[in-house]
């Protein structure tokens, strides 16, 4: 897949994995982000959620994806997220609307350290399959395995 302007390749070490700058907007009326969904999101967007009201010490995410891709954006306040594809590990912390974290599929994800204002917007794939989910990490790095 070719990387789209503001795709940082740099970003981690975790296969697929990136940290995009989104194009923005300031003018004397305030500031605007956006995600052209053919350029910056890698996929077609088929379901959006909305996380906020996160304590802080909890933690969100905890799963792998089978085949469904996420796209981040924390629109206010931030949050951790940390990403592992079996073999290496990355932290991002998303705090701008600016910035949007792609999310392959087979890639554990976490988000925590959430700030009391944050909100994450997450563009996924695919709508709502439990059977998509991989919620135990033994089972994670057992598929991980099989697929090398």
């Amino acid at each position: 897949m070719p990387r789209p302007p503001g795709a940082d390749p740099d970003a981690g070490n975790v296969r697929g994995v990136e940290l995009r700058t989104l194009p923005h907007f300031r003018d004397q009326r305030g500031s605007l982000a956006v995600a052209e969904l053919r350029e910056q999101v890698p996929f077609p967007v088929e379901r959006l959620f909305v996380v906020y009201d996160v304590p802080g010490p909890q933690v969100r995410g905890e799963h792998a994806h089978r085949t469904q891709q996420q796209f981040l954006i924390c629109v206010s306040g931030s949050c951790v997220v940390t990403v592992d594809d079996g073999k290496n590990t990355a932290e991002f912390r998303l705090a701008s609307p600016e910035q949007g974290l792609y999310v392959p599929p087979m890639i554990w994800s976490v988000q925590h350290r959430h700030s009391p204002d944050a909100v994450m917007v997450v563009l996924a794939s695919a709508p709502y399959d439990p059977a998509d989910y991989i919620r135990e990490y033994d089972t994670f790095l057992a598929a991980v395995r099989r697929r090398q």
